[in-house]
């Protein structure tokens, strides 16, 4: 009767791990966020609208937010996703749908520059509170 068992459970989580993607059964197609050379920051997660949003910077925008000083040549993405259920874990989320890139850079004299490059922001706050949100993050400290 093990042996039985063991069968089923083995069989069950090869055959799992195969099992269709939903999104491609809806048509739906998830893109990722490619930041190029900029690093990985910080992120965060709003549980109100189920979305995840992760910062991208170059050297010059990490050093900018852990000084809180203005820098010339800054670039920073912010990368918000619209979370969703993980189909291989119960109870997890992953990225879902990618809702928008916004974008921080700063000129030659240090001039804030904010823009979409894509898709919508869901808030009503101006560019300038855009900024000054994006500007409030605290970069990742990790061991050495």
């Amino acid at each position: 009767m093990k042996k039985v068992l063991y069968i089923l459970l083995f069989s069950s989580l090869i055959f799992g791990s195969c099992a269709k993607n939903p999104e491609s059964e809806t048509g739906k197609i998830r893109f990722m966020f490619d930041p190029g050379s900029l690093k990985f920051i910080s992120s965060s997660f709003n549980p109100n609208l189920q979305t995840v949003s992760a910062l991208y910077g170059n050297q010059k925008g990490i050093s900018a937010l852990e000084t809180k000083q203005g820098i010339a040549g800054v670039e920073l993405k912010l990368v918000t996703y619209k979370m969703q259920d993980d189909p291989n874990y119960f109870g997890s989320k992953v990225n879902g749908e990618l809702l928008s890139v916004e974008a921080v850079k700063t000129d030659q004299m240090g001039n804030l520059d904010y823009g979409i490059e894509f898709g919508k922001v869901s808030s009503d706050e101006s560019n300038k509170q855009r900024i000054s949100s994006i500007l409030e993050y605290q970069p990742l400290k990790l061991p050495q």
